[in-house]
């Protein structure tokens, strides 16, 4: 990956950030603010050099390039995870149509909570007007998450969070849930 690119992806992702040139060694250094997570990923003329994580993203080695990768998307993923660990539904990305007649897309909706077609997941990357739109829309519960808390899976905060939303389905509630 080279440095532009990854420029162009954390403007996409919303992540504050840093850029440091170190001369001595040639490399440029930027320095990502992932809220629960500070990230520093190097880069030279070549493209990717290295990058380190200053708080365990449970990643037994930080050099490998391909878990570059995994710090994209974290909110999505989080909730993908969530989805595939409690058995619930998460579609992601979740494209609807506005109050103004537009097509908009948010990170996700997981249909069996909340409101009474659901809980509408939106993150730091979703379009402000789309989350404006999402807000407005009838029998959705509408979310925006602290991404401290809910940019990495983490099961019990998530149970913790869909029981306090409520199931809203006809279907069986799983076996984590209870009565």
């Amino acid at each position: 990956m080279k440095l532009f690119d990854f420029l162009a992806q954390m403007s996409e992702e919303k992540f504050p950030l840093r850029i440091d040139y170190r001369e001595h060694i040639g490399c440029v250094d930027v320095e990502v603010e992932a809220f629960s997570e500070r990230w520093v990923v190097s880069f030279d003329e070549d493209g990717f050099v290295d990058f380190v994580i200053y708080k365990d993203i449970d990643a037994p080695d930080n050099e490998n390039a391909n878990l570059l990768e995994s710090l994209f998307n974290r909110p999505q993923q989080a909730w993908i995870n969530a989805a595939k660990d409690l058995d619930v539904e998460f579609i992601s990305p979740y494209v609807f149509t506005g109050s103004d007649g537009e097509k908009y897309q948010i990170t996700g909706l997981l249909s069996q909570f909340g409101g009474k077609n659901g809980t509408l997941i939106s993150s730091r990357k979703d379009d402000d007007e789309a989350c404006f739109e999402a807000s407005k829309l009838d029998g959705f519960q509408s979310t925006g998450l602290n991404p401290t808390y809910y940019d990495k899976y983490d099961r019990e905060n998530v149970i913790e969070t869909l029981r306090d939303w409520a199931w809203n389905s006809k279907e069986q509630k799983p076996e984590w849930y209870g009565e």
